[in-house]
């Protein structure tokens, strides 16, 4: 990959956000494998059904994008990062207002 071509603000930000949605996802699918329920009830009873959980999910899964950004700094790629932070840092008042 070459770091001129993809070392962009907004190639992060949009790295960031698939990351959130992976993030959920996994969380999700290690959720239904220890429950022994659906991803549809993940989402519609656990996530959307009851605001208990909300702020600790949404914790979780941009934790996958910390880790995006830890990998992203160690290779010097500071403009993609920053956009990777830019989402971690507009999710922490989501979390709070889940909270």
């Amino acid at each position: 990959m070459s770091k001129e071509k993809f070392d962009k603000f907004y190639i992060g930000f949009i790295l960031g956000l698939i990351g959130a949605v992976l993030g959920f996802c996994t969380f999700g699918y290690f959720w239904c494998l220890s429950e022994n329920v659906d991803f549809a009830y993940f989402y519609n009873d656990v996530f959307i059904g009851t605001s208990y959980f909300q702020d600790k999910i949404v914790t979780v899964s941009i934790l996958f994008d910390v880790i995006l950004f830890y990998l992203f700094m160690r290779v010097n790629w500071l403009n993609l990062s920053k956009g990777i932070l830019g989402v971690v840092v507009l999710s922490v008042p989501v979390a709070v207002w889940l909270y």
